[in-house]
Parts: C-alpha cells; structure tokens; sequence
C-alpha cells in the first residue's frame, strides 16, 4: 500500500484515479493545481505523485521543479493532454518516471504505478 498525490485541476479525473488507485489498495491525497500540491507535499510524505501539467496557480512543471529541489526522489507520473510531452526536455530533465496522454487508459496507469513504486 502507497500513500499517492493526484494532482489534477480536473475534478473528474481526480476522482477516476482516486477510485482505480484505492481499488489496489493505496491511499490517496489529492489537489487541485500545484500550490495546493506544493502544501500538501511540504506536510506529508508521498511514495508517488500523478501530475497534471496545465493547471492554475502553479502548474505542473512548475510544482515538479519545486518539489525536486526538497525530494529529488519522489516518482512522478505526468498524465497530460498535451501531445508531444514524451520528447520534452525539461520533464525528462526533472526525472519523471513516465509521460501518460490523457485519456489515460487504466491498464496502463496501474501497470506505471505498479512499476514506479517497485523501483
């Protein structure tokens, strides 16, 4: 069992990870844009976070370089809408475990998870 951070402006998608995820036994946190996420992480001890990158206030790179510099282990998985993130240099420069698209398929997201927190 993990402790997991889904980080998503979309309520929806929190909801849909929050369901899948605790169906396999984690417990999950969630946030609705980076600063909330940046509070969140600055309290608590995650084994994994889900990030979103376009989002409010401070958005997923943003909140990835922030937490890096506090907890440059901590595994993220970032599930996003924009197309062409596999390649982006900055999101491999700041050690993400993986790039999902959205939609993501749920397969897939445990299967990373799964992966991610072995590692």
């Amino acid at each position: 069992m993990a402790k997991i951070l889904v980080v998503d402006d979309e309520p929806n998608i929190r909801r849909l990870f929050r369901d899948e995820l605790e169906e396999e036994g984690h417990v999950i946190e969630q946030a609705g844009d980076g600063a909330e996420a940046l509070a969140l992480v600055s309290r608590e001890d995650f084994d994994l976070v889900l990030l979103d990158l376009r989002m409010p206030e401070v958005n997923g790179l943003e909140f990835l370089q922030q937490v890096r510099k506090r907890h440059p282990n901590l595994p993220v998985i970032v599930c996003t809408a924009v197309r062409g993130m596999e390649s982006d240099y900055d999101l491999w420069a700041s050690q993400v475990f993986a790039i999902l698209n959205k939609p993501v398929d749920l397969e897939v997201l445990r299967s990373e998870v799964h992966k991610a927190l072995a590692d």
